[in-house]
């Protein structure tokens, strides 16, 4: 599997092949590609809420029992 790499915009749920791509991708049609996006890390109000509910899903499974290692 060959790998391309590129950085555009979202917009509308929507991502753009820059034109150096577009020749490439066009030679692989009908082909199975595998898509990877990688957002940044920036934090953000849905980011923190994000990370709200993750935590508490988190502490969920905290027990009184496991303050044992709480000092370590």
């Amino acid at each position: 599997m060959k790998a391309i790499e590129f950085e555009a915009e979202l917009i509308n749920n929507t991502i753009n092949i820059p034109e150096d791509f577009q020749l490439e991708l066009s030679l692989s049609k009908d082909k199975h590609v595998r898509v990877i996006v990688l957002i940044d890390d920036i934090e953000k109000n849905g980011d923190i809420e994000f990370n709200k509910m993750l935590t508490n899903q988190f502490l969920k499974g905290y027990d009184e029992t496991d303050a044992v290692y709480d000092d370590l």
